[in-house]
């Protein structure tokens, strides 16, 4: 008759084997579940697959739509990481850039002398105001002259157009009138100035500076710290524009993948929109060949890397 210890010591490795025994079979059918599940994705993966190919509409291949082939979407997907190794190294050169433009504001902060500043900005101001008393003296006159133009051609007609004079103030006025009806304002400026001249009347910048000469004086000078400030201010502005744009995403040129630019647009279109649909579950769009949606479908891996950056 066996030992009750041996009985014991012999029930107490039985369970001791049953348990780790029992710890390793865990896993295992956990990693039997997942292969389960993941099959079964897969199958359901292939049924919708399936389903949407049997809904597809052929699209109309033209000078905008090109048919999405093998060969063009790999030159597109090249193109794309082409483009994302340009955008890392932009991104240095943009911090770069940024870097730079604070060192130069910081100068420009560092050259501006306020009193010089205050002092230019009060005699600017009171030379401006001056200056434009004058402009709206020159103003004033020019229109009571047109008044005096439009009273004598009601009064005689026939002698205002017989005088030389008279017939270059009325070729002025009717190129201005058709200026304005056309929207150009550089033209209305250029007659402006010309009827203004032909009635003895100087309206632009330099005529005007000589004109308030007399009672307002020369125009302030600015002084070199405003001068210093502004030039390097203007260059921070310049590398932030600069840097802002290296950050902008373009999209892929035509000339880079075969297709204009028009047809390289439409195609990525086209395969975001079916991209979009497989990630979000949203409608795919359906305007696909069957070679086309195969194609896409045996991408898939590779297109939601090249497009979505991961």
């Amino acid at each position: 008759m066996p030992d009750r210890r041996h009985v014991a010591h012999r029930s107490w490795w039985t369970g001791a084997v049953l348990l780790v025994l029992s710890c390793f079979a865990q896993p295992a059918q956990a990693q039997l579940g997942a292969l389960r599940r993941a099959a079964e994705r897969k199958l359901d993966q292939s049924a919708e697959d399936r389903m949407n190919a049997a809904s597809l509409i052929a699209p109309t291949f033209d000078n905008t739509t090109v048919e999405i082939t093998a060969d063009r979407l790999d030159r597109y997907m090249a193109a794309l990481q082409t483009q994302k190794a340009q955008g890392a190294s932009n991104r240095q050169r943009y911090d770069a850039m940024q870097a730079e433009a604070a060192a130069v504001r910081e100068t420009a902060a560092k050259a501006d002398n306020s009193r010089e500043r205050v002092t230019y900005e009060r005699s600017d101001l009171s030379y401006r105001e001056c200056r434009g008393d004058a402009q709206q003296a020159a103003e004033d006159e020019y229109e009571r002259k047109m008044e005096e133009l439009s009273a004598r051609m009601q009064r005689d007609p026939i002698g205002a157009q017989r005088d030389p004079k008279m017939k270059e103030i009325m070729a002025a006025l009717q190129e201005s009138g058709r200026a304005q009806q056309s929207g150009d304002t550089v033209a209305q400026a250029r007659t402006t100035q010309r009827l203004a001249a032909l009635m003895g009347i100087s309206t632009d910048s330099v005529a005007m500076d000589k004109l308030s000469l007399p009672k307002c004086g020369a125009r302030p000078a600015k002084p070199r710290s405003m001068i210093v400030k502004d030039s390097l201010e203007a260059r921070a502005a310049q590398l932030n524009r600069e840097a802002g744009a290296l950050l902008m995403n373009g999209s892929v040129a035509g000339s880079e993948v075969g297709m204009t630019d028009l047809q390289a647009r439409m195609m990525w279109e086209r395969v975001q929109s079916w991209l979009n649909g497989m990630q979000k579950a949203a409608p795919i769009t359906r305007t696909f060949t069957k070679a086309e949606y195969d194609l896409l479908v045996s991408r898939r891996s590779d297109l939601r890397k090249a497009f979505s950056g991961s």
